[in-house]
């Protein structure tokens, strides 16, 4: 079936999932080589920052979507670079807490600068905030309906 015998939600949804692997990959590589940072690296730095506290390894993984095993390199990578550190948890000694340093805090810094300025180019040029608008509701009505909110 070719596209334009497709239903109009199949192509929509086939082009956002290709779009977002464009997007991903590219930032990926580009943040990586700006600021040797992965998008994973980042993704926790922020949960660790915008928490103001420890999170539990166990809550990392769960906020990134990733295994214990992929959180755990995560982690690694953050404390390998001075950017986070682990701590066992006060209140349950089977747990490990982690948190951001200052040094993690300065990372997150420019690595949003570099990521404001991959995805303006890649994405905010391309459309207006009208359109831009449009895409958040469709993305969070899709992304609630998806984790069982809507």
């Amino acid at each position: 079936m070719g596209n334009e015998q497709q239903p109009i939600w199949r192509r929509a949804a086939t082009h956002t999932l290709h779009t977002s692997l464009i997007l991903k990959a590219s930032l990926e590589e580009r943040l990586h080589e700006q600021t040797g940072l992965l998008l994973a690296d980042n993704e926790a730095l922020l949960h660790l920052e915008t928490e103001g506290s420890l999170l539990r390894m166990s809550e990392i993984a769960h906020r990134l979507i990733l295994s214990r095993g992929g959180t755990t390199k995560v982690v690694d990578r953050l404390e390998e670079m001075g950017l986070a550190e682990r701590r066992p948890d006060l209140e349950d000694r089977r747990a490990t807490t982690v948190s951001i340093t200052a040094a993690g805090r300065q990372a997150r810094i420019e690595a949003r600068q570099v990521i404001d300025a991959i995805l303006e180019e890649m994405w905010a040029a391309h459309l207006n905030d009208e359109e831009a608008r449009l895409l958040v509701d469709i993305m969070d009505r899709v992304a609630k309906a998806n984790r069982g909110e809507g």
